[in-house]
């Protein structure tokens, strides 16, 4: 597992759920705020294209392996980050 994100913040359940969040947001275009980390993801309007861009920049920002089918098995934020930091 890698031990910081960009910045030095060490990486935690709390800053891997920051980053997911700012992460959808930027993809979807909304305000952080707005996302909800027990949405499912299709609730939240991501569909497979933005799955796809969504694990490939948690694994550039982590440095941590996020296959895409981790976000069908783990369907919403707080799933998928526990899993991650397992």
């Amino acid at each position: 597992m890698a031990a910081d994100l960009p910045g030095g913040q060490a990486l935690t359940r709390r800053t891997l759920t920051d980053t997911t969040v700012a992460t959808i947001a930027e993809i979807l275009a909304v305000d952080p705020s707005t996302i909800s980390t027990t949405a499912p993801f299709a609730d939240l309007g991501l569909g497979s294209a933005q799955l796809a861009r969504l694990t490939a920049r948690l694994e550039d920002i982590s440095g941590l392996e996020v296959p895409v089918t981790a976000v069908y098995d783990h369907p919403d934020i707080e799933q998928l980050v526990d899993s991650l930091m397992r």
